[in-house]
Order: structure tokens, then C-alpha cells, then sequence
């Protein structure tokens, strides 16, 4: 489970942002909005909203983006992963958010599936890493970290 890090729960800890990902929004093909190049949050108004289960950071970060739009979840499914999403999305039970690279590659040209971004300035998350500072390991996470938002940055400028 994810939670956000309270000034007094950072004693002891440290921590190291990795990247900031551009949402992108999965529509059933042939819905009204996937003949857009791009969509504002609000023009989820009114839209059903397909999410993860309680627990998931993607659920609270999906959910801090659409609180304006007007959009409404859809309370009786929740999933348990980005691909039952991905079908849930594809058999036309709603739209839903999700991370820039979750829509790339086998999963960008899902049957049933297309992708819209975000206008600028698109909506993000933020992906970072909190370890114990006096871990034995703190070294090798933070070289970890420094290689994954390497990596993570040139794959999001492609």
C-alpha cells in the first residue's frame, strides 16, 4: 500500500525522485473521445472511470486527476491490475487513466483499446523511492534509483 510521506514520517528516512509520467487516457475504440489528438480532464465530465482496487497508488493518483472532471467511478469493478484495466477498458465497460509507459508497445496496440494524451501541461505522477537510512544497502538503492530515472527519462522522450 502507498501513502504519502507526513514531515514527521520522514525521520530516519530517505528519499529520491526517480521521474515524473504523463497519465494517458485508454478509451474503447470507436468511443467519442479516441477520435481526439488530445483530451483536457475535463472532458472526462460524465464519463465512467474504470480504476484498481483500493490500495493501489495509481488508484489515488488516477483519482487526484479526475476529482475535477466530473468524472464517476464505476463502484461495483475494481481491478486488481493494469492489464484486467486494459480489458475491462477494451470490452467498453469504461475509460480509464493510465501511465504513459503502461501504453506503449503490446500493450499501446491492445485490441479495443486506444490511447489519447493529455493536453499539456498532461497530468503526472510522481515516482520516487524511500529507503531506511541507515540501511546497509543505502548506497546500491541510491545508485538503483539514479539507473532507473536514467533509463525511465530517455524512454519518456521517446
Amino acid at each position: 500500500m502507498c501513502r504519502v510521506l507526513r514531515n514527521t514520517d520522514k525521520r530516519g528516512l530517505a528519499s529520491l525522485p526517480l521521474f515524473d509520467e504523463p497519465f494517458v487516457l485508454a478509451v474503447p475504440t470507436g468511443h467519442a473521445l479516441c477520435r481526439r489528438r488530445t483530451v483536457h480532464a475535463s472532458d472526462l465530465d460524465g464519463e465512467t472511470l474504470l480504476l484498481l482496487e483500493d490500495g493501489h497508488c495509481l488508484r489515488d493518483q488516477a483519482l487526484a486527476v479526475c476529482a475535477l472532471s466530473g468524472a464517476h467511478e464505476k463502484q461495483d469493478f475494481r481491478a486488481t491490475s493494469l492489464e484486467t484495466l486494459r480489458q475491462m477498458v477494451a470490452s467498453g465497460g469504461g475509460i480509464t487513466l493510465l501511465p504513459e509507459l503502461a501504453s506503449r508497445g503490446a500493450y499501446g496496440s491492445a485490441r479495443g483499446v486506444d490511447i489519447v494524451p493529455f493536453a499539456r501541461p498532461a497530468p503526472v505522477r510522481h515516482v520516487g523511492i524511500v529507503w531506511r537510512k541507515s540501511s546497509a544497502r543505502a548506497a546500491a538503492i541510491e545508485a538503483v534509483g539514479h539507473a532507473i530515472a536514467e533509463v525511465v527519462q530517455k524512454q519518456l522522450k521517446t
